[in-house]
């Protein structure tokens, strides 16, 4: 019998460090696995030259979705023409509130393909969504309601930092919320156009910060909080909560992520990739397609299904498939460091969800330490959070290891 949820592999957060982001990237994207079929960059790049990215994620997704079996019915619809749904009707499933699925960045509602017939058994209604301006959900107008604040520069040398000037903290607060609200309104507006009372939330990385603001603007609407290895939960240096006093020297906490003098150890991205992001693979042309594909067959490596691989490498390589409302949103959350400029642990105490769980994976590359943190913190709080790992996983826990991932957040959402 598996130990109760709360203590599962409560430990492994000491496991062996990783190394850097960037250097992790740089190596998926020049040793792609032996096994894996190979492309023609040539071919991939020409073909993409010219073609609708969105056409061809359409075909992608339906002949993926043909390999998945469901308890009960699925339906696939453009919700009031704005946003892709999937959802799975179970009327003997015994756990009745709704519950979405809410996928990371650069990503669609297929992120969650290899657990749709696992969660379908235990859910009535299941929902599965592209988020705005994500897969085939169409863009909708980004509307930015105040200037653009000054530019947060923190000077970084060894040990120490300081910012040249003081920034208007209310200011940035005021830019970060217009981001986010593209994605929590349009949330809050598929709710209601679904009828929906208030649900549960199983979101990963960049959909776990979304997900996690959307339960403190609106919270009313959601339940249960589960969020698989969330990006942006630490604290950091680069929070426009901090307050920091110009030209004075602050010390750097490598260790700490529930510290506001704490950051990422290793290099940044770079600045022009951080920006650009997939425009750089395109403008390589052939070599840009060849790179891009070993990087999906590396990064997805324990995911046995080509077609997802194929599906992704349209999300990433496709023309136009990651819009630029996408990757402003990103940008304008997170610095190049992907650490928050608004922290999660920030805004813990708004949390009003009756319980909220933490998942990563044993060989994730996110801060579990920072998971950790925000599970001791809202027990202060009296909610009930718990945390878990999933083994044989990555920071994709719920593809590389579908069957695990889907009995701690069945145990989590019935309990």
């Amino acid at each position: 019998m598996r130990a109760p949820l709360r203590h599962f592999r409560l430990l492994s957060t000491k496991s062996k460090p990783q190394s850097s982001l960037p250097r992790r990237l740089l190596k998926r994207l020049i040793s792609p696995p032996a096994e894996t079929p190979q492309i023609s960059g040539w071919k991939e790049w020409f073909a993409h030259l010219n073609d609708d990215s969105r056409i061809q994620l359409k075909q992608l997704q339906d002949n993926l979705m043909k390999d998945v079996k469901v308890d009960g019915s699925m339906e696939n619809t453009l919700m009031m023409g704005e946003v892709n749904q999937f959802h799975f009707q179970n009327s003997l499933a015994e756990i009745k509130t709704p519950t979405l699925l809410l996928h990371g960045y650069a990503a669609s509602s297929m992120a969650f393909h290899r657990n749709f017939e696992g969660l379908s058994k235990c859910i009535r209604d299941l929902y599965a969504i592209d988020l705005p301006a994500n897969g085939l959900s169409p863009p909708q107008p980004l509307e930015i309601r105040c200037t653009e604040p000054q530019p947060l520069k923190i000077e970084i040398s060894n040990d120490t930092f300081k910012l040249p000037y003081t920034i208007n903290s209310l200011h940035h607060k005021s830019a970060i919320q217009n981001f986010e609200d593209y994605y929590l309104d349009a949330l809050e507006q598929w709710r209601l156009d679904n009828k929906l009372g208030p649900i549960n939330i199983v979101a990963h990385s960049f959909g776990g910060y979304i997900s996690f603001r959307y339960a403190v603007k609106y919270p009313h609407a959601v339940k249960r909080l589960c969020l698989l290895s969330p990006l942006g939960v630490e604290r950091n240096i680069f929070s426009v909560n901090n307050n920091w006093r110009s030209n004075t020297q602050y010390k750097l906490d490598f260790e700490n992520p529930a510290s506001k003098f704490y950051i990422r150890k290793g290099p940044a991205i770079p600045p022009a990739i951080f920006e650009l992001q997939t425009k750089v693979l395109r403008g390589l042309g052939p070599l840009g397609a060849r790179l891009c594909w070993n990087y999906i067959t590396a990064a997805y490596a324990r995911v046995p299904s080509l077609k997802y691989k194929q599906y992704i490498f349209e999300m990433f390589y496709g023309k136009n498939a990651l819009t630029q409302t996408s990757k402003d949103i990103f940008t304008g959350l997170f610095t190049n460091r992907l650490l928050a400029r608004d922290p999660l642990l920030d805004s813990l105490c708004h949390v009003r969800s009756k319980k909220l769980l933490l998942m990563y994976g044993d060989h994730d590359w996110m801060n579990r330490k920072a998971g950790l943190e925000m599970v001791t913190e809202a027990k202060k709080l009296g909610i009930d959070a718990q945390y878990g790992e999933v083994s044989s996983s990555g920071h994709n826990l719920f593809l590389d290891n579908p069957e695990e991932s889907n009995e701690l957040i069945v145990s989590f959402l019935r309990n």
